[in-house]
């Protein structure tokens, strides 16, 4: 299989990934579907530094997210 190379834009940046310009650098992502996404067509989140900020993978249907380290 021919290995890809995309860009994965994230605002996520609570995460140990996130990057300059709202970059995902990570080797690989994996994202799933959770049951609280069931109902949806699109994954939902709030903007903003410190509210509601995402502590868990399961908080951002992206197995991939690592809390930044402190």
């Amino acid at each position: 299989m021919k290995e890809r190379c995309i860009t994965v834009r994230c605002n996520v940046d609570s995460c140990e990934y996130w990057d300059k310009g709202n970059l995902c650098g990570a080797d690989g992502i994996e994202v799933d579907n959770t049951q609280a996404m069931a109902n949806l067509d699109m994954e939902v989140g709030e903007l903003g530094a410190g509210a509601n900020e995402a502590a868990r993978s399961e908080e951002t249907c992206c197995r991939t997210y690592k809390p930044k380290a402190e």
